[in-house]
């Protein structure tokens, strides 16, 4: 049984996809690179949705491993969309090549995109998220204690992990929507609340009200 504060989070969550689901448009014939961007952000949405049943049945160690796969495919695909040169998407399109390191990807981005700072703080994060994808030390620490073997993860964590995933996926769903030249006003919105916990559910109830 979770804690009516993790349900409340999980419910959250849900009501995102929900949202997604009836926001973001078909897919767009676009070029080479919008194509390659959108698949890696679509990428991005769907771990971001795995990530939120884990939670939902307890698997707290599997949602904390796609944590990292689901910031490479955003940053992956945000990097194609907008930093990558010419010669770089066509050698990605060609599947000769995959996109470069994180850190390059994300110091390029963080240069030239107008969410530089997110990019900043995703990089710093990076090498912690990788602990918990490649079963390391942050990953060890939740399972292991004086008394024996068994899973101590805290609600709260989870409740940021849910966040966390939020967040991404807010941004992999705008920068998906640009590629279309859709509008984005309400999931930029609802990103600013979801980034600067500024009444989050009650801006998502407010969409999500609208929507129908």
């Amino acid at each position: 049984m979770h804690s009516t504060l993790l349900n409340q989070a999980i419910q959250q969550s849900a009501a995102v996809s929900d949202y997604l689901s009836k926001t973001l448009g078909t897919k767009a014939t676009v070029d080479t690179r919008g194509r390659f961007a959108m698949a890696y952000l679509t990428l991005s949405l769907e771990h971001r949705e795995a990530i939120l049943l884990l939670v939902d049945v307890g698997a707290f160690a599997s949602a904390t491993a796609l944590q990292r796969p689901l910031l490479e495919a955003f940053v992956s695909g945000a990097w194609i969309l907008n930093d990558a040169t010419k010669d770089e998407v066509r050698d990605i399109a060609a599947l000769n090549r995959p996109p470069p390191k994180f850190e390059t990807m994300a110091q390029r981005l963080r240069k030239s995109h107008d969410l530089g700072k997110v990019f900043e703080i995703f990089r710093c994060h990076y090498g912690i998220m990788g602990d918990y994808a490649h079963g390391h030390q942050r990953q060890l620490s939740r399972w292991v204690s004086s008394t024996g073997v068994e899973p101590q993860y805290s609600e709260d964590q989870m409740i940021e992990t849910l966040r966390h995933c939020d967040i991404v996926g807010l941004l992999a769903a705008v920068h998906r929507e640009k590629i279309s030249a859709r509008p984005t006003e309400g999931l930029f919105e609802l990103l600013t609340a979801a980034m600067h916990s500024r009444d989050y559910a009650g801006r998502l109830q407010t969409l999500t009200l609208n929507d129908r």
